[in-house]
Formats: structure tokens, sequence, C-alpha cells
């Protein structure tokens, strides 16, 4: 142990950067967590060095999104898969990972290092031989594994197999493949900038003074940090409001709400707020813009963040009567576009979650659909790419209320269907969202 006052650390029989994954893999997989307030808080509670949070960082993603691969691959040397723990299997695989698609660990390494994790997450007994035995074997024959063109769909796309099957059935296996590949890889950072404080000149300079790498999209006040390493909280803007991180999809989403000046606003499931306030941003905050989610903490915080920015007319919204012009709904749903930020989703959805998410989605659409003013314009939005979601909610929500149409003028680039559109995880660096707009007939 170490003792109190000592300035050292203890040593240990494992790298800092793995001693940590397993539990707060465990702790992820218990709690359903999201994978990003995981990282956050172990980088913030230990000292790692700056090495040490990078593999950390890589193995814990890693794993996330070639976990079902590797698992896959772990079960092929084991007689009996089903006896063994899953905190042993994970072991395996991230060694597995290390191998496969890192360059710079040694071989003795990766063994000695996950025989010590089992030692000490799990005890000192038969599983420390059945690793070292099955690790010596697969760096023997690790190349066998690197090709994967035999191997089943969801294998290949390292997705559950249910949703590999659900996702081809409803796209084709050839544009689920595409799109799976799209979504196992990392997400940049994208932010926004609060055109209503600073232009975009203005603070790709300020960054770049800082040595923060910042990129133009083609998307108007979204910019693109390629190579962020620090806080987005150390980031220069961020407490000034000047700034919010936002995916490049999502804001070129509300851009079609087309909300104009004296405009009634209602962002209906605002969550943290990060298109209400684009909203104001888009308006110069010449619109009235309510918000509302069923979540007090989320009310809250669009309350601080609207604050911070420098917004006078973003409102909590307290009543839901026929006097908006324009509605957005952002429902909830699955979050299937959105894996290369999120690779959790894909262990934690089921079948059963996306039918309830159909049902929720066309009671929130109903709901607050009625605050619309006749002639106002809705926009319908989620972050997933299954139809059951997207246009099947829509085309049941138009055949049952008649005093609702589809915008014949509503048009987009993308992936363009009957009553809406879908931008697709393969259109480069982006998530997936279906989106589309609905009038309230006068």
């Amino acid at each position: 142990k170490q003792s109190r006052g000592h300035g050292r650390r203890p040593k240990l029989p494992i790298s800092r950067a793995r001693f940590h994954l397993v539990p707060v893999l465990s702790d992820l997989f218990t709690k359903k967590s999201f994978s990003g307030h995981k990282i956050d808080q172990t980088l913030k509670e230990n000292h790692l060095t700056p090495e040490d949070r990078a593999l950390f960082t890589e193995l814990f993603y890693g794993f996330l999104r070639y976990g079902h691969r590797l698992l896959y691959f772990v079960d092929k040397f084991l007689s009996q898969p089903e006896k063994l723990p899953d905190k042993v299997k994970w072991i395996i695989g991230i060694a597995f990972y290390q191998k496969l698609y890192l360059t710079k660990i040694p071989d003795h390494a990766l063994v000695h290092e996950a025989v010590e994790m089992v030692r000490h997450f799990i005890g000192d007994g038969p599983y420390t031989k059945v690793v070292n035995a099955v690790l010596q074997k697969f760096l023997k024959h690790y190349q066998r594994f690197e090709k994967l063109d035999d191997e089943p769909l969801w294998v290949q796309t390292s997705f559950p197999k249910w949703m590999a099957d659900y996702l081809s059935d409803q796209w084709t296996p050839i544009k689920y493949f595409q799109m799976a590949e799209a979504l196992n890889a990392r997400s940049p950072t994208y932010i926004r900038v609060n055109i209503t404080k600073i232009s975009e000149e203005k603070l790709i300079l300020k960054l770049t003074k800082a040595n923060i790498q910042c990129l133009q999209t083609a998307v108007p006040a979204c910019l693109l940090l390629p190579e962020l390493s620090i806080s987005p909280k150390d980031v220069p803007g961020y407490h000034e409001g000047l700034w919010t991180i936002q995916n490049m999809a999502s804001q070129r989403i509300v851009r079609y709400l087309e909300a104009s000046d004296g405009d009634m606003v209602l962002d209906a499931c605002a969550g943290y707020g990060g298109k209400t306030l684009q909203i104001a941003e888009l308006t110069r905050d010449k619109a009235h813009v309510y918000y509302y989610d069923t979540v007090d903490k989320k009310m809250h915080a669009v309350d601080v963040r609207s604050q911070k920015m420098g917004f006078r007319h973003v409102k909590a919204a307290t009543a839901f009567e026929q006097v908006y012009d324009r509605l957005l709904v952002d429902a909830p749903c699955s979050g299937l576009g959105t894996i290369s930020s999120h690779p959790e989703i894909k262990w934690f959805r089921s079948l059963s979650d996306l039918k309830e998410q159909n049902t929720k989605q066309y009671e929130v659409l109903t709901k607050y659909s009625q605050a619309l003013k006749p002639g106002g314009k809705l926009l319908y939005a989620v972050c997933s790419i299954d139809k059951n979601e997207g246009e099947e909610v829509i085309k049941k929500f138009l055949a049952e209320n008649t005093d609702f149409e589809f915008d014949a003028d509503f048009s987009t680039p993308f992936h363009n269907v009957e009553q809406g559109a879908y931008l697709l995880p393969t259109n480069k660096d982006e998530s997936g969202y279906f989106f589309t707009r609905l009038i309230r007939k006068a």
C-alpha cells in the first residue's frame, strides 16, 4: 500500500492504461451508461500520463467497436466458451485487439498483462492458465483472423447478429455493410460557432493561436477539430459561450426548420439544448424560442447554456396551446445513427427496444404536433437509420392525422425518400439521421 503523504504511486503489475479497463467496462455494461461519461470520469479521477490516457482510450473504444468480432474469435479457442466468465473473455479480446489492430505492443507484454489482469480481477486460479494458453496459440495463428471475407456479415462488421440481420433486411446487405463500416470509424469533433458572439474567421484565428487545429466544413458555422487531444472545456471560448459541441449532421438538420424573425418556435424534445440554441443563433435571437424536456436536469442545463451564450429570447415552455409557427420534434430514439460517437449502443439495444421506440415516437409526435398553428411547419428528426423509427412513423402519423401533410417544398441533397430524407453515415464523417418537414393545413 502507498503510505499517506508518500509522493509516489504504488507500482502495479499491470500498466495503468490497462488496469482501469476491466472495472470501467464492467461498470459501463452494468449501468448502461454513455461511454463518453465513463472516459471523462476515469481520466478525471486517475492521473494518467498522456501515453496511458491515449492507450486507455484506444483500448476502451476499440473493444466497444470491435468486441463482437473479438469475442467471436475468442470462442473459437475455447471448448466450453459458456463456462468462461465474461471478464476473462474481455481481457482475452482486448489482447486480440492489440495484436490485430495496434502495432507497438510486444507479444510478451500483451500476454503478461492479460494474465496479470485476470490474476488481479478474477484471482490466481485456472483462468490464468487458460488465458496464457489461448494467447500463445492465438499469436501463432493470428494472421488467419485478419482475413474476414469468409466470416458472417455480423462478424465482418462487428455488430450483434440480430442488429446486422435487421438492418440488412431494411437496407440490403451491401448498404448495411457500408454504413456499419462508417459507424465503426472514430467520430471527429465538430463545434458550432455562436455567430451572435463571434464570426467563424475570428474563432478559427483564436483556436489556431492556441495551437488547436481547426477546419471549416461545408456547413456554415460548423468547424472540425480533427486532432483534439484535450478536454473541450479547455478549448478557448468554451466558458464564454463562443461555441458548443454539436455533430455536423445535427447542425445540418436544424436549418430545415426555416425559422424566421418573430416566429414562435418550440423545441419539444430539447435534451441538453443543442438544437434549441442553434435555432436562436440562426435567427440572431430574433425568434421566440421555447424548449421543453421531460427531464428537469436537461431543462436546467438548457437554461444555463442559454444564459452563457447570451440569448434573451430562449425560454422554457410552460404551455402547449396552438401558438407555435415552427415546431421541432427531435424524438427519443435508438441512436443507431450515432454509433460512431456512442459504440456502446451496439451492446445495449435489443429488438424489443426498437419496437418500443417506434411506439414512443408516434406518441410524442402526436402529442406535441397539436401545439402547431395551422399553416405552421413541423420538423421531425431521429438520429437513427432504423426505417421503423423514421419514415414508418411519419406514414402512420399522416394517415391518422389528416390535418397534416408532407411539405412538398422539402428537398435535400441527401438520401430522399417519399416523405422525408436520410442523412447516412456513409456521407463522410456524418451521423445517421432521418428527418422530414410537415405542414399543418390552414
